[in-house]
């Protein structure tokens, strides 16, 4: 090997390095929080087990929080089919992602309706369904910037919310599921994604592309 073809291969070597520093990042697809997002607030509330679920609590490197309610009849089914694909697309590392869905209807969501909400989404064991009394949701809406309002239905006779794809019910429990759904929840349903320092990093609005949260958790866990 000729002097000068050695002395181009030792400037290449030396300069890989430089140029893989002053490479970009690869950029998150959902909007990205300033100056690293803001600290998340804390919640204590129960899941669809009845057992108590904290922030602080999650062990996951990223926690994805949303805001749904059971009786929700369009854009809270939709949402919850798009979290499923999330965690699907995941695969092995949906284990170190907390999926957190908490309660915009105290009064209807109880731990039994959310455990069979759950169910039906089949998502039972791939998230927490959270609920709790008005108060303390309240306060937790203000903090992630939701608020919810309620409004009676004016469309003629209330319909039980929409069941997932394949999913029947007897008679009797859509006339119970009808009768107890009364009124309808007007709310924004952000999905926030929250790194392991439990600071707010990203946040995605319908309509969710289930691929770009998966992406940008992954950029997270890395």
């Amino acid at each position: 090997m000729s002097p000068a073809r050695r002395l181009c291969i030792l400037l290449a070597a030396a300069l890989v390095p430089a140029v893989l520093a002053c490479a970009e990042p690869e950029p998150m697809l959902g909007t990205v929080l300033e100056d690293g997002g803001q600290q998340a607030s804390s919640f204590e509330l129960a899941d669809q087990f009845g057992r108590s679920a904290t922030l602080a609590e999650y062990d996951g490197d990223v926690v994805m929080l949303t805001f749904l309610y059971t009786y929700c009849p369009d854009v809270c089914p939709a949402v919850t089919g798009h979290l499923r694909t999330t965690h699907e697309l995941l695969g092995d590392d949906a284990e170190r992602v907390d999926f957190v869905a908490i309660s915009l209807d105290p009064e209807r969501d109880t731990v039994e309706r959310v455990r069979e909400y759950s169910e039906d989404w089949g998502m039972l064991d791939k998230w927490d369904f959270l609920v709790g009394g008005r108060t303390p949701l309240e306060s937790i809406w203000k903090s992630y910037y939701v608020d919810p309002l309620q409004a009676e239905w004016s469309r003629g006779e209330p319909t039980a919310s929409p069941q997932p794809a394949g999913q029947t019910r007897s008679g009797a429990d859509a006339l119970r599921r009808a009768i107890a759904t009364r009124y309808e929840v007007f709310h924004a349903t952000p999905v926030y994604l929250i790194d392991r320092d439990r600071r707010i990093r990203v946040l995605f609005t319908p309509p969710l592309d289930p691929e770009a949260i998966a992406h940008d958790i992954r950029l997270l866990l890395d």
